[in-house]
């Protein structure tokens, strides 16, 4: 074997142990990531909102007490 074809081997063989570090510090990162998000959802929200039932209890409460004074304004 001439030395230039274990020189260009020693170099294609760095060269894909090389992309192999790369590409697995790659998906390394890709999975923190992705997985950085999900772990800050357990946090509570700055701001509490209502359960919508509630609004919607609310409307139908003042609809029908709008309705008993317009039945009270007929009526009188």
């Amino acid at each position: 074997m001439s030395t230039e074809y274990i020189m260009a081997s020693a170099i294609i063989t760095s060269a894909k142990h090389g992309a192999y570090v790369a590409i697995g510090l790659y998906l390394v990162m890709v999975l923190v990531f992705s997985l950085s998000p999900q772990s800050q959802q357990s946090f509570e929200a700055p701001i509490q909102v209502a359960h919508p039932g509630i609004q919607f209890e609310h409307h139908a409460q003042q609809a029908m007490a709008d309705q008993a004074d317009l039945v009270g304004v007929g009526g009188a």
